[in-house]
């Protein structure tokens, strides 16, 4: 058996075409990128956009040199999926024609739009219980509810509210179709259907006409457009398939998870630049614990649910770095960890979570602030900062497990990480030390393999979320952590003055 699959993984500042190649029986699957490329948010008058066109004409590059390579190996590529970021959506006329480009979720406009839509609909308790996703100003909904605000004849000559990815679908097939996994972001979403909470649009005056039908990751959305196989010389029975549309969905559908573990009786963290950790549920969850914590119901391949909790990542270590390097001092990740483990560990904890950290600039000076007024020692080099930033990151994730365990009713007995932080070695053991659980690593391209795998499943290659794990487990070969095993120790107080540093 062979077949090839082409994911287009569009990130918030970057996007790359990485080809997936199933052969064999039992199949195995390996990666390939053919293209990569950065792109940036627009400041315009009306607020931060998109780049869209800048975008679009690098995904018809990376399809075309995913042919390329197609060709020159001797497979035939069977189909293309696209998944990006959260939240962000454009609206499109009856013609197809955009009407406007899409904000970034960063536009300022969305807290006062929050907060109107928190007024009219009884507080946060009550929009949490009828969608059950964590309140952001960056949630689709506020961004809505802010442009129907500002101009509500564009709303209201949308014919189609597409979502990022589904945009870009579009322009592949022509069909206008909303993946589920990416509209549950939205906060738009009825928690008990799944489906479009147009009661609750119809309640903030929103025009629920450009609300289409929800499609499931694996769902075939049609053939690529004539023009677009001429353009890139593909074969125009390719296959436009939705995989996961939301990055995160298909990352966690390549979760490597070891099938004698309960559903519940693991958790994953996708690592990066940010940071989400969760629990795959058989349905949505929603209470008192999960509100105040808070966890987020968005949804997943095969009716599942991602009961998750936006954490800060690697950010912090990557301002540093960034810091760094406009000093004029090259050094790069691997040689960061290896200052950071040079120096004594849980000297100096932060919150991650903190609201000044989330903003670019001054990181040092903002860690090292916030250890004053915290009566800690000042880590003054970088070894220090970075084992500060790493060492406090993982208690924040011992912490977000505990919440876990005890909203859920039930031990988490295995963390699994994928995605690029799952490369930092050093967070890793520490993570397994604060957490005394075993910890498996990798693998770090999880959504472009759960996207690729999602389009087989899609195309009858692959029978189900078992068979893609199944394959996920033969190709890769996660590391695992144990903490009996790890060279850092960590006494009992530690937690302690971590949990006293949150709530100082």
């Amino acid at each position: 058996m062979s077949s090839a699959h082409l994911a287009i993984d569009l990130g918030a500042s970057s996007g790359r075409a990485i080809v997936g190649l199933l052969r064999g029986n039992p199949a195995v699957v390996e990666l390939e990128e053919v293209h990569r490329f950065e792109h940036h948010p627009c400041p315009t008058p009306a607020g931060p956009v998109w780049d869209l066109t800048g975008i679009w004409l690098n995904v018809l590059e990376g399809i075309r040199q995913a042919a390329d390579w197609c060709h020159e190996n001797n497979v035939q590529l069977r189909s293309v999926g696209v998944d990006t970021w959260g939240v962000d959506w454009a609206l499109v006329g009856k013609s197809g024609e955009l009407l406007a480009l899409p904000h970034c979720y960063r536009d300022p406009q969305n807290h006062e739009a929050m907060e109107k839509t928190l007024e009219i609909v009884g507080g946060r308790e009550a929009l949490y219980a009828r969608t059950g996703i964590q309140l952001m100003q960056i949630n689709s909904l506020f961004q809505v509810v802010a442009r129907n605000t500002r101009e509500p004849e564009l709303v209201a000559a949308a014919h189609r509210l597409l979502f990022v990815p589904d945009l870009f679908h579009f322009w592949l097939s022509g069909e206008m179709t909303t993946e589920r996994t990416i509209a549950s972001t939205s906060g738009m979403l009825a928690l008990e259907t799944g489906d479009w909470d147009f009661e609750l649009m119809e309640q903030l005056n929103i025009p629920t006409e450009m609300l289409g039908p929800i499609i499931d990751p694996g769902d075939v959305i049609g053939n690529l457009r004539q023009e677009v196989a001429e353009a890139t010389g593909v074969e125009a029975n390719v296959k436009v398939i939705a995989p996961g549309a939301h990055d995160t969905a298909s990352a966690v559908a390549a979760v490597p998870v070891d099938p004698s573990l309960d559903d519940a009786g693991w958790a994953y963290l996708s690592s990066g630049t940010w940071s989400l950790l969760g629990a795959e549920l058989a349905q949505s969850f929603a209470s008192e614990k999960s509100c105040a914590a808070p966890f987020t119901n968005e949804l997943g391949l095969s009716g599942t649910t991602r009961f998750l909790k936006n954490i800060a990542g690697l950010w912090l270590v990557q301002e540093l770095r960034r810091e760094e390097l406009e000093s004029g001092r090259e050094i790069s990740y691997a040689e960061m960890a290896e200052q950071a483990a040079e120096v004594q560990a849980f000297r100096t904890l932060i919150d991650p979570n903190a609201s000044q950290f989330a903003a670019p600039g001054n990181m040092a000076g903002k860690i090292r602030e916030f250890a004053e007024a915290t009566g800690q020692p000042l880590p003054e080099t970088l070894g220090e900062l970075v084992r500060c930033c790493l060492d406090s990151l993982a208690l924040c994730y011992r912490e977000t497990v505990d919440l876990l365990e005890d909203i859920l009713g039930q031990p988490i007995k295995v963390l699994y990480i994928v995605g690029g932080g799952a490369n930092n070695r050093l967070l890793t053991e520490i993570t397994a030390t604060v957490m005394q659980r075993p910890v498996s690593a990798g693998p770090t391209e999880a959504t472009a393999i759960g996207n690729v795998l999602i389009q087989a499943l899609g195309c009858g290659v692959l029978a189900d979320r078992i068979q893609i794990r199944d394959v996920v487990s033969r190709s890769f070969e996660p590391e695992v952590f144990l903490p009996e095993n790890s060279a850092i120790t960590m006494e009992d107080s530690v937690y302690a003055r971590y949990r006293e540093i949150l709530g100082s």
